[in-house]
This record gives C-alpha cells, sequence and structure tokens, in this order.
C-alpha cells in the first residue's frame, strides 16, 4: 500500500492480482515480499547470536519472546523495558524459564519507563520486538528503523491514518536499508491457511469473486473495572495505560484491537485489495462506564472491480463465538473455521487441512531471511491494507456514512497527538463514545 490514493490498475485480472499478492508462498522464502537489496545492512548473519531487544513485557511480550525463542535457537534476549515497574519484575519470571537464552547483563540492561524503548534501542541489539499498547507503535518503530533494527510489531500498529501513513513510510525505508520487518497478524503465518490460500492463487476456486469473514469472541479482553475502584493516588493516565484496550485512543477500538486478525485474513482472501468504498455498522451494546470502545462491528467493502467482502465482529459475553472465512470463486469456495479448511466444488470437499496458528512459524521466517541476508517486509502492500479496512470500517461505523478510499486516506484525525511527550502525569479524559450518525468524520 502506498500513501497516495491510487487504486490498483482493474485491468489485471483476478486470478492474477490474488496469484501477485497474496502470501502463500512465504514459508518457502519465495514470496515477493523477500527483497533483493543492495546495501550493507543486508549481509548475511548466518550463524550469529541473534541479541533481541523486547519493548512490552504484558502477555503479547511475553509471548513474542516465547515464539522467537522458539524459532532461532541462536538468538538471545539481550534487553527489555516496559512502562510498569510491576511488568519488569515479572520479567524474571521468563528469566527462570528460559535460563541462559535471556541475558540483560544481571538486569543492567532491564529498563522502566516511558522512554524505555530508547534504552533497548541502544543497548546493541540487532532485532527489536515492539509489542507494548499500539498507541505507541509509530513512535517506536519509526525510532527502530533510524537505528538500523529488524523489527517485529505487534498488531495492530497504526491506530489512525497519520500513523498509518508513518508506518508505510518508516516500512519502505527499512526496506530500502535492509532492514527485515514482520507484523503480528499470525493467521497469515497459519500452515493451513498458507496451503489454502496457494491453492486458491493456483485456481482450486476459479477466480476469488467475494469473502465472508467473522472475527467474534465472548467477551472484551481486560474489561476495565468501575472507575470508583481506581485508587485515589493513580492518574487517569496510568488507569488508561493499564486498560488501553478499552480506549479508542489507545488500543484503536475492538476492530482494530482484536477483530482485525479477521479483516486480515478477509483482506488476504481479496488478494489484498484496496476497497473503493465501505459502509458499515456497529453498536455498544455492553458500554464499560468511562470507557469508549464499541463491541461489535459489521462492514460491507466495495472493490474498483464490482466484487464486494463482508465482515462481521462482536465481543459480547453469552453469544455464539465464530470466526472464520467463507471465500467463493467461480468454480467453489474455501472454507476455513478454527483450526480446519477446506475447498469445496458442486458441494463437495475436495480437500481439506488442519493447522495451528503461526505464532512460532513467522518468527523462523523472520530469522531465516536475516540469516541469509534477504530482506523480508510484510508491511506494504500486505498487513497495512488490513489496517487500511479497519481503521475505514471503524469510520464508516462510527460517522454511519459512507466512507470512500480518498476520504479516508484525508483523515487527519490523531488519536492521541504528541504521543512522544506522554507520561503518567500526561491529563488523559477520553473522548465520548461514538454515536453512529452523530459522529462527525474527522
Amino acid at each position: 500500500m502506498t500513501e497516495n490514493n491510487n487504486i490498483e490498475n482493474s485491468d489485471l485480472t483476478r486470478r492474477k492480482f490474488v496469484k501477485n499478492t497474496t502470501l502463500g508462498a512465504a514459508a518457502l522464502g519465495l514470496s515477493p515480499l523477500a527483497f533483493p537489496v543492495a546495501n550493507a545492512a543486508t549481509k548475511a548473519a548466518g550463524n550469529k547470536k541473534l541479541k533481541v531487544g523486547v519493548v512490552g513485557i504484558g502477555g503479547r511480550g511475553s509471548g513474542a519472546v516465547r515464539d522467537i525463542l522458539g524459532a532461532d535457537k541462536n538468538v538471545v534476549i539481550w534487553a527489555a523495558g516496559d512502562i510498569f515497574d510491576h511488568r519488569m519484575k515479572k520479567f524474571g519470571n521468563l528469566k527462570k524459564k528460559y535460563g541462559k537464552s535471556i541475558d540483560t547483563g544481571g538486569g543492567k540492561r532491564e529498563f522502566v519507563g516511558f522512554d524505555s524503548y530508547k534504552k533497548v534501542i541502544e543497548s546493541g541489539v540487532d532485532i527489536i520486538l515492539l509489542t507494548s499498547t499500539p498507541a505507541f507503535r509509530p513512535l517506536h518503530f519509526e525510532a527502530a528503523v533510524a537505528a538500523g533494527l529488524h523489527v517485529f510489531m505487534e498488531k495492530p500498529f497504526a491506530l489512525d491514518i497519520p500513523g498509518l501513513k508513518s508506518i508505510i513510510k518508516n516500512a519502505e525505508k527499512a526496506k530500502n536499508n535492509g532492514q527485515s520487518v514482520l507484523t503480528g497478524l499470525v493467521w497469515r503465518y497459519s500452515s493451513h491457511l498458507m496451503e489454502m490460500h496457494k491453492r486458491i492463487q493456483d485456481g482450486a476456486i476459479g477466480d476469488v469473486l467475494s469473502c465472508s469473514s467473522s472475527y467474534s469472541g465472548g467477551g472484551r479482553p481486560n474489561k476495565m473495572p468501575d472507575m470508583k475502584y481506581k485508587p485515589k493516588t493513580m492518574s487517569d493516565m496510568e488507569w488508561a495505560q493499564r486498560y488501553w484496550q478499552n480506549y479508542l485512543e489507545f488500543g484503536g477500538d475492538g476492530v482494530l484491537e482484536f477483530m482485525i486478525h479477521g479483516i486480515d485474513r478477509m483482506s488476504w482472501a481479496m488478494g489484498d485489495a484496496k476497497p473503493i468504498s465501505c459502509f458499515a455498522n456497529g453498536a455498544n451494546i455492553n458500554p464499560v462506564p468511562g470507557a469508549n470502545a464499541w463491541d461489535q462491528f459489521a462492514m460491507r467493502y466495495e472493490f474498483e472491480d464490482g466484487r464486494t467482502s463482508d465482515f462481521l465482529g462482536r465481543q459480547l459475553p453469552g453469544t455464539y463465538s465464530a470466526s472464520g472465512d467463507i471465500i467463493t470463486g467461480t468454480k467453489g469456495r474455501a472454507v476455513a473455521n478454527g483450526s480446519g479448511c477446506s475447498i469445496q466444488i458442486d458441494g463437495k470437499s475436495t480437500w481439506s487441512q488442519k493447522g495451528g496458528l503461526g505464532y512460532v512459524n513467522e518468527h523462523k521466517i523472520f530469522t531465516d531471511h536475516i540469516r541469509r541476508g534477504e530482506v523480508y517486509n510484510d508491511v506494504n502492500e500486505k498487513m497495512a491494507n488490513s489496517h487500511l479496512l479497519a481503521i475505514m470500517g471503524r469510520t464508516a461505523g462510527y460517522t454511519g456514512q459512507l466512507i470512500t478510499h480518498d476520504k479516508i486516506m484525508s483523515s487527519k484525525d490523531e488519536l492521541v497527538p504528541n504521543i512522544k511527550d506522554l507520561s503518567f502525569d500526561t491529563p488523559f479524559t477520553a473522548r465520548p463514545a461514538a454515536k453512529q450518525g452523530k459522529t462527525k468524520f474527522i
């Protein structure tokens, strides 16, 4: 995806478009995501022990540590940082679990504070894992790219259009500098789905016409307690950082924090094409007092060649949980549900496969490219497009209006202005929750 508002040339056939822009061959290192770049930064790491830094030691940060250690036996967790002291204290549990695979110099390379990301970057690492609160991702990514590091960044990596443009610009810089970039949209690296999409690219269901996807769970993650339980000595900013998933400003709403996995699979199925428009519905059925994130969205996207795709997501306790895709083609359809997928022709399955999430596989692809001196980048033309779809859908849901590609790309709305200056002492008041038909486009 580029920063301009052009839609891809529509004279490509649907099948050619899908073949040229989806990820199916990535497991073999043959994907167009591996860029040959004549630059000293692309020097193969070979068998060198790669030093890894991690910024954000929450659940996903701890998971990313586990995943990269599982993917490559010759890496060491060299430095770590978090804004919270209590998370860094829990880092000791990881050191006990992984032993010599974590070496922070007896704690000398463990940092606390909003500026801890700078100290991790400056600690001498080769790779950095950016897994802190998502609102900080563009800031941290820009600094990591400027320092010449290879980067893994957890989803979502942008919550608004200015942040997305920053990510795109710096991902392009990283590619040109010979730095690899991997993102945490893990379904793209799940072996059974990679095989299914390879078969789709090879024409197993003909030309892809549409996709219907869902990503629905039983409730909000890290649901915020009643504000009356906030300690009097705790600032509003610290409270918001502890419960960031509940706030549009720091998590992007459920559509980016959670549902983007399903939106990304939908985008994958549609060949990562940019939609020309989106209209959407959404609501906050069980609002969290003091917070502003919705708990459900339904979206329809239209593409330049007339194809459409649909997405449904929700986070409501006591409701049916369903996550999967139905990809319809001119000859048949592909279906993915939970841990399995299949291809169906005339109502009969002609192929099926089961598999798990690709948490370790994505890091293996990432480190293998670094060791071979090849540049891996799944942001531009791939995962950036999924974030665009999510932001576009959220905006269409909030406003109740038809949102075109050109319109969303013109958005100047920064959810957290001056984020580089934040501290626990920074005043914070959440925006009012959006009201469909009344909330205005910014």
